[in-house]
């Protein structure tokens, strides 16, 4: 839940109300439509629910170009976990609605059967079957990803192109059945809805990459964090930098053109006081994030962001910040210290930072130097602990907050990063405590 500063508060509560009901309006058009307006005489109830069910599903499925375009004002008002997720749910659900569409066909009336045979089928029912299978695929390789070890880059490429398919094959097969789609009213509906699909594809391979074109960086420095970890120091190139808050996340590609086909997600992890600078934290998990520690400097980077609303000032914070991260998740929780440390902000600070031992610990050197400058309590937990080194056992437990935090625990703002075991068990935790939940913010550093 996002709460906003007194200021803008109704502002952009509104804004988030009339985003969320215009998209909903927009994805549901064309049931509207079918639904109000004066249409062929009906047929049986199954198809025709059938019918309405393939027109719902084939229209969220087309609208999921919007969340993932990363367009600046959802961003302002919507935090990037949520979008994302919102973006999973309903690819499932129109995945499950467009399934239904031929499943009820069948079921109702067995003969419908003869046009899933790919050999003998009209071009109508075979433009439907290859929109079917490739939402099926792109529904399996989304939600099953790691599970079937496609890498991001790979799943990428064939997120995009079955998302075309889908949407050239879908429409194919609707104006080929030519039933309700040959009423004037529900054809222009789906042309205006096709015209938004295109120009949001449009706008995110073409606009946005030549924008970002504009404002190049270039690599200034990498710092060696650990054996697996780096930071990389960005400066711009021919203009000022960009405005971020901090603990915002950007998309990056590294000695390639905006318009390639990839980019890669990471959190900020420098102080927002330096807009001169951008610098990013980044762990060996992957075929991009393990090229890093070969970088030489000065590559071009083009950069896609800042994303992500979260406000150090508004009135969730001003009592004091619990942070909790693992591993590489503590990069932003560095870009909130760093800019309070340059704030010279003195508002309570507990950090528990959980790692496996004292050499995995990512920004050790750095943590106790901003100790001197903050008022921080730090808490290392390490699942192996280190001779001589002050610590916590294991793993961050409801006990340890429980006998660490104080007792305005509950006014607290709560920053959670980290791996997605981690996240959950933190948020049981806090629930537990009876943190209330819009004192918490989540970020995952897993995206795709």
């Amino acid at each position: 839940m996002i709460v906003f500063e007194n200021g803008e508060s109704m502002n952009k509560k509104r804004i988030r109300i009339l985003v969320i009901v215009t998209y909903v309006l927009v994805m549901l058009l064309p049931l509207i439509v079918l639904l109000i307006l004066p249409m062929p005489p009906g047929r049986d109830f199954w198809r025709d629910f059938s019918v309405a069910l393939g027109f719902v599903g084939l229209s969220i499925a087309g609208f999921q170009f919007v969340p993932t375009a990363r367009l600046q004002f959802l961003a302002d008002v919507f935090d990037m976990d949520h979008i994302y997720k919102v973006h999973h749910y309903l690819s499932v659900l129109s995945v499950l609605l467009v399934l239904l569409h031929p499943m009820i066909l069948v079921l109702h009336n067995p003969y419908t059967l003869y046009l899933l045979n790919p050999f003998t089928a009209p071009w109508r029912a075979q433009s439907g079957l290859i929109g079917l299978l490739s939402l099926l695929l792109i529904g399996i390789t989304s939600v099953l990803r790691k599970e079937i070890r496609i890498g991001y880059r790979t799943w990428h490429f064939i997120h995009a192109m079955l998302a075309i398919a889908i949407a050239v094959f879908a429409l194919i097969h609707i104006f080929k059945v030519n039933y309700y789609s040959a009423v004037p009213v529900m054809k222009g509906t789906l042309i205006v809805q096709t015209a938004i699909w295109v120009a949001m594809t449009l706008y995110i391979r073409v606009v946005k990459p030549i924008k970002i074109l504009r404002r190049p960086y270039e690599v200034h420095q990498i710092i060696t964090e650990t054996a697996d970890a780096w930071t990389i120091v960005l400066k711009p190139v021919g203009h000022e930098g960009i405005d971020f808050n901090p603990a915002q996340v950007a998309w990056i590609t590294i000695n390639r053109s905006p318009f390639a086909l990839f980019r890669n997600p990471f959190s900020i992890s420098g102080s927002a006081h330096k807009k001169e600078e951008l610098r990013f934290s980044i762990k060996a998990l992957g075929d991009f994030s393990s090229s890093i520690g070969q970088l030489k400097g000065g590559e071009r980077v083009y950069v896609d962001g800042p994303f992500g609303s979260l406000i150090l000032n508004d009135n969730r914070s001003r009592k004091g910040l619990v942070l909790l991260a693992g591993g590489i998740g503590a990069a932003p929780v560095m870009s909130i210290l760093h800019t309070l440390a340059d704030s010279r902000d003195k508002r309570k600070i507990y950090f528990f930072y959980g790692n496996y031992n004292k050499e995995s610990i990512i920004f050790l050197r750095e943590l106790e130097r901003l100790k001197k400058s903050l008022n921080m309590t730090l808490i290392h937990v390490l699942e192996v602990p280190s001779k001589g080194f002050k610590s916590e056992t294991g793993f961050i437990t409801r006990e340890l907050l429980d006998k660490t935090l104080p007792k305005n625990r509950r006014e607290l703002f709560y920053f959670v990063c980290g791996p997605l075991a981690m996240i959950e068990a933190m948020e049981n935790h806090l629930i537990a405590l009876g943190i209330p939940d819009r004192q918490v913010t989540v970020e995952k550093y897993d995206m795709a």
